[in-house]
């Protein structure tokens, strides 16, 4: 594409999702394939091309297939590092790839702002957001992100992550950018360690006699005189409403409780160095200025890096952008059941990681209530009885998993769909009865602290799936 055609750029992804590690190899790129054999065994990871990029330089050396290793000989966890690219239209929905070609004697250039406002999330206070901008530039050297916040000490700062714009080359000519993030790393406010009053506790390796210090920590980047996140005390008083600026479940970050204070939840002034943001783009060719952008975020390491959880951020979207509802020409017979059954493979997936008979509420060893469960959740919250979600006897974690292969096959086989009726519906997840409980998902919570449920959208292509309610006569119509 000539660049005087070009009216429109797009950075894809327009949201890359990238996970913490402090090994300086990123995890190469790979596919995740069902086995032929075992539609329900664990997916299986294969070596797929991965760009190869020389720090240094910014150019891309190879495109290959390496082998899969989540950490390195060192034991490091490797970071995912997407690639933003760049691409273009001259009008219409056809879009190309640009390369360096495409741009010659174009103007490009970057800019890239992250942000972790956790701290300021609970506090409210400006001075604690911790942010990271590295302004417009356009050369290839890789650009630290520092983050930081008016309440850090002097000179400190957090480093979420760096982003290079990739030097174009002959073999690898595609203008693009690479987002690598943060290591994964704890960050305080006190070299020492306190208990929820703020006395220092004494060391127990050396009798008690001195100051112990704080050995979870990478840095001390905050300072307590300026601002309030070390010794905050998010309390939530017993049986009283939660504000309404509290995240449900509540006290969420590292704490201790106060024994003075019922309901208390003292921070430890720890911060970590996930961030979210935008990387923006700018091509100028003569007088005229094209621009995008897109978002990035980062999180914690996959551990379960051959399975997927039931609901997930592109269910969300999927729903958000396509609606709630399905009509029979979004899809064909064949598209609806495969999407089906992929739903139904990832809650077996989920299940599979999932001590079943723990988040049932189940006894172990005399001992009730040892675990964060539904069950624990329904009694704090609504007062409920605390009392098994299932019979006890038949929640081992091999039963539920023959119950989600019971139904997979019922899915495929075409026979009647009787479990369509037992998945929660999105009204039903405040829904504390016997029967409401025992609904599917199970065991799980949601965002709102109640019982998860699957998106209408999911629920739907199940239902049709399940009752081949589209039938081929209105799929050939619809194409």
């Amino acid at each position: 594409m000539k660049a005087d055609a070009l009216k429109s750029i797009r950075l894809l992804p327009p949201l890359a999702i990238s996970r913490l590690g402090n090994s300086p190899e990123p995890v190469n790129n790979y596919d995740l394939v069902i086995p032929e054999n075992q539609p329900l065994g664990y997916r299986q990871i294969v070596p797929a091309p991965t760009l190869i990029v020389d720090e240094k330089t910014g150019r891309i050396i190879a495109s290959e297939a390496r082998p899969v290793t989540f950490k390195d000989e060192q034991g490091r966890i490797r970071p995912v590092a997407p690639f933003l690219e760049l691409w273009g239209s001259a009008g219409g929905d056809e879009w190309v790839h640009l390369t360096s070609n495409d741009l010659k004697g174009a103007n490009i250039r970057w800019r890239v702002h992250v942000a972790n406002i956790k701290v300021f999330r609970r506090t409210g206070d400006p001075h604690d957001r911790v942010e990271a901008d590295t302004d417009w530039f356009d050369d290839h050297a890789r650009r630290e992100l520092r983050g930081v916040a008016k309440n850090f000490r002097t000179g400190k700062h957090i480093p979420l992550g760096h982003i290079q714009f990739i030097n174009p080359t002959r073999n690898f000519p595609e203008i693009r950018a690479r987002f690598t993030p943060a290591g994964g790393y704890v960050y305080g406010s006190n070299p020492f360690v306190t208990d929820a009053t703020g006395a220092y506790v004494g060391d127990p390796n050396f009798g008690g006699n001195y100051i112990e210090h704080d050995l979870n920590i990478r840095d001390v980047v905050y300072d307590p005189s300026k601002g309030k996140w070390l010794g905050y005390d998010e309390v939530f008083p017993p049986y009283t409403p939660n504000p309404p600026e509290a995240t449900i479940p509540g006290q969420i970050f590292a704490g201790q409780s106060n024994a003075n204070i019922a309901g208390s939840w003292v921070s430890l002034g720890y911060l970590d160095d996930e961030c979210d943001g935008t990387v923006e783009v700018e091509v100028t060719i003569g007088k005229k200025t094209l621009t995008s952008f897109a978002r990035v975020g980062a999180g914690p390491p996959a551990f379960a890096p051959d399975s997927f959880p039931i609901r997930t951020v592109y269910d969300e979207l999927e729903q958000a952008l396509l609606g709630p509802t399905i009509e029979p020409k979004d899809y064909t017979i064949e598209e609806l059941q495969t999407e089906a059954e992929e739903i139904i493979r990832r809650a077996f997936e989920t299940i599979r990681l999932m001590n079943t008979t723990i988040m049932n509420g189940n006894a172990f060893r005399g001992q009730v209530d040892i675990g964060s469960t539904m069950v624990r959740q329904d009694r704090n919250d609504a007062e409920r009885a605390f009392e098994p979600i299932m019979a006890p006897t038949i929640v081992d974690n091999l039963a539920v998993k023959t119950l989600h292969q019971n139904i997979f096959t019922s899915l495929r086989s075409g026979a009647a769909p009787w479990f369509v009726s037992v998945l929660r519906r999105f009204d039903e997840i405040g829904d504390l009865t016997d029967l409401g409980r025992r609904k599917m998902p199970g065991l799980m919570r949601n965002a709102d602290g109640r019982y998860l449920c699957l998106t209408r959208r999911q629920r739907e292509k199940i239902r049709l799936a399940a009752q081949r309610l589209i039938s081929p006569q209105e799929e050939e119509k619809a194409k």
